[in-house]
């Protein structure tokens, strides 16, 4: 039998009663949809939707046969400093055939400029070691049609490509730590402004193009993205290692549709994948929805001495081009299972920091539903941003999650969710919160303040379904909390507020 949670008004926001919820450590919250403990028919349609991708993928690789080896091409080999040069030599041999094997060796490959993937294209680089000379700041690969998509929608006539798949290889930068935007993984090398591909930050780069693959690889001190991708059909990364990289590993933007994240690990400094339809103007050039994304298998490992940021974003929010237009980044028809390492799944609207008493990049609260985690290994064991009233637990503003959604969304479904509290330290901590986040910074000799989030959210989420959540350690007195602000930054702009209208579980 299905019981729906009361909602109780509190204050200016709307909150869940937990009656009938237990946290105590060891019992297990046993909430379930209406359809019992058969798994929903939104995760099966994804999961179709997925598997159809992967065998448009693989029947367009099997139609490939001209093939040749990098090797043939060693007498365009130039050596620079004393290391040989495979750029002209890799060009070319894509240029003139479809398959191009990089052979196993001892010595690594050396790039000193980008290398251009045409349509119906594979590289086979088991074995071998590919690296970006020292000094390199531009994308190792790219598609041949990438185009750019912030000042407006890549045209529905622009010519796209298809069909690349890259098998293995270990892909290594330049960096020795996180470069920043504008100095690593840049597009080209023509002055940096919105329209000229301003928010690629990246080694690979994917966009207007379909049926892309990238099988596995293993990407080596990645000072921007690993892999950055955007507007396309039918992607498929799996079996993919991050050894020792500074920023995210797969970093994936707007316009993407079924799309498979699989056996993806490794050591990254920021998101091990981030789903960010919409994103800040330094890391995309695609803006729009997601939909139909498979995640499973996922590991964060973390090794002594190497920063990790245990965090996956998923974030949907409005996007305005330079003519008004406004799209819809939503965010839609989701999995994520089978993930360790990771603490925190941040699903909230997040515009740059701003000064009190300016205006924060515009940007609306973002959409989307049917969304599906399962099967994770959660120690909530401190705020994913140890900073300001998150470090110090001062309420209202220090209440965090291991999942927080400030969006507006249909349904969000957990499963098999095994988690450790540490509520003896951390007390405004919770499985889930909804609502607006505010870290405020003082001004100092009478300046402003700044604010880090965006406190003036509001979001609904219309159902949450809660079924297996093992709870251990120390747990809070809430699971669920809805957070509410009123005027909290005395500026005007800083009131919000999130809504929860149904919790579903079993007798």
């Amino acid at each position: 039998m299905k019981k729906t949670m009361k909602i109780a008004l509190c204050g200016a926001g709307l909150v869940l009663s937990l009656a009938g919820v237990s946290a105590r450590a060891g019992t297990a919250v046993q909430i379930a949809a209406a359809e019992g403990l058969q798994r929903p028919s939104g995760e099966l349609l994804i999961e179709r939707e997925v598997e159809a991708a992967c065998r448009e993928i693989d029947e367009g690789q099997a139609k490939l046969s001209d093939r040749c080896s990098l090797t043939d091409y060693r007498a365009l080999v130039r050596t620079v400093n004393g290391t040989n040069v495979w750029t002209d030599a890799l060009q070319k041999a894509l240029d003139e055939h479809e398959i191009v094997t990089i052979p196993a060796s001892d010595e690594k490959y050396f790039f000193d400029g980008t290398v251009v993937v045409p349509s119906r294209r594979r590289i086979e680089a088991k074995d071998a070691t590919i690296r970006l000379a020292d000094g390199m700041r531009t994308v190792l690969l790219r598609n041949a049609s990438a185009q750019d998509g912030t000042l407006a929608p890549i045209p529905a006539s622009a010519k796209r490509d298809t069909d690349i798949t890259i098998v293995g290889g270990r892909w290594e930068d330049c960096c020795t730590r996180r470069a920043g935007y504008g100095r690593t993984g840049m597009f080209n090398l023509l002055p940096r402004k919105k329209g000229n591909f301003y928010g690629v930050s990246t080694l690979m780069f994917f966009n207007n193009c379909d049926h892309v693959s990238v099988v596995g690889a293993t990407f080596h001190h990645t000072g921007g993205f690993a892999v950055q991708a955007g507007d396309g059909d039918a992607y498929r990364f799996e079996n993919i290692t991050f050894d020792r990289c500074f920023a995210d590993g797969l970093h994936l933007n707007g316009n993407l549709t079924r799309v498979l994240a699989r056996n993806v690990r490794g050591q990254v400094g920021d998101d091990l994948v981030a789903l960010n339809a919409y994103d800040w103007l330094n890391s995309s050039v695609d803006f729009g929805p997601q939909r139909y994304i498979l995640c499973e298998d996922l590991e964060l490992v973390r090794l002594p001495g190497v920063p990790a940021y245990p965090a996956i974003r998923i974030q949907p929010a409005k996007y305005k081009y330079a003519d008004g237009s406004i799209v819809d980044c939503a965010i839609s028809d989701v999995i994520f299972r089978r993930v360790k390492g990771v603490t925190t799944y941040k699903m909230y609207l997040q515009t740059p920091r701003y000064t009190i008493g300016s205006t924060p990049e515009w940007a609306e609260v973002g959409s989307g539903g049917n969304l599906f985690f399962s099967d994770l290994e959660i120690d909530l064991d401190a705020p994913i941003d140890m900073i300001g009233q998150y470090a110090t637990q001062e309420a209202p503003r220090g209440h965090f999650a291991a999942f927080e959604f400030g969006a507006n969304l249909s349904l969000v479904h957990f499963r098999n969710i095994d988690i450790t509290f540490h509520a003896d330290k951390w007390p405004l901590t919770h499985l889930v919160q909804v609502g607006p986040k505010s870290c405020f910074y003082p001004g100092k000799d009478g300046k402003s303040g700044t604010e880090i989030f965006d406190p003036y959210v509001n979001c609904r989420v219309g159902r949450v379904v809660l079924e297996n959540v093992r709870t251990r350690g120390v747990p809070p007195k809430e699971l669920v909390h809805a957070s509410s602000f009123n005027d909290i930054n005395k500026d005007g702009r800083s009131t919000g507020r999130g809504v929860i209208e149904k919790i579903d579980r079993p007798e």
